[in-house]
């Protein structure tokens, strides 16, 4: 299962920087895997809430070469009062698989170690009530890395009407978010094939 997933992020990490042929993109099994993504992948993150100071930043060691750097000044009892969001443009439908890929890495505060807790990844609709079709957590180290959240959508978010969404509030943390995909395997496709 861990080797699915890892071609799997191979598969999208390579064709995010246009390096992969369709062939590469096969190896996992999928077919071409960016016929999967219901977003348009990309480190341009919307960054919300009080408490927080943001920036765009360059790093030529991350995919892509480009991040999005949030400062979360005090830890909160509502960790979703600071957050990062991207629209999501395709369709969700209640019973497909779901997996959420973005690259982050967490930087040191105030001398301890660079660890940043994402305690809610979520695809998600994009207005009130905000209801999920999945949801987990992460926990983000200081090295930059894919990190992946698989679910089965919950429920119908239609094409347009929908994001992806992060909780960043629930820690005094720095952490830079990547680019981010949001793949759609559909109603049939094995969950277990993505489990972490």
């Amino acid at each position: 299962m861990k080797l699915r997933i890892l071609y799997i992020a191979l598969a999208v990490l390579a064709l995010a920087v246009g390096a992969a042929s369709p062939g590469f993109a096969r190896q996992s099994g999928d077919g071409d895997i960016m016929q999967r993504a219901i977003n348009k992948p990309s480190a341009n993150w919307s960054v919300y809430g009080a408490g927080q100071q943001t920036s765009a930043i360059k790093d030529k060691s991350v995919q892509g070469g480009g991040a999005m750097k949030v400062e979360v000044q005090a830890a909160s009892d509502k960790p979703w009062g600071v957050g990062a969001a991207q629209p999501i443009t395709g369709k969700v439908t209640k019973g497909d698989v779901l997996l959420v890929a973005f690259w982050a890495k967490a930087e040191s505060v105030d001398g301890g170690p660079a660890t940043a807790d994402i305690s809610a990844v979520r695809v998600q609709q994009s207005a009130a009530p905000y209801d999920a079709a999945i949801q987990g957590g992460v926990k983000v180290g200081g090295e930059w890395k894919m990190y992946t959240v698989p679910g089965r959508a919950a429920i119908d978010i239609p094409a347009g009407e929908g994001s992806v969404g992060l909780h960043l509030g629930a820690a005094k943390q720095t952490v830079l978010l990547g680019a981010v995909f949001v793949l759609d395997f559909g109603p049939d496709y094995d969950l277990n094939k993505l489990a972490n």
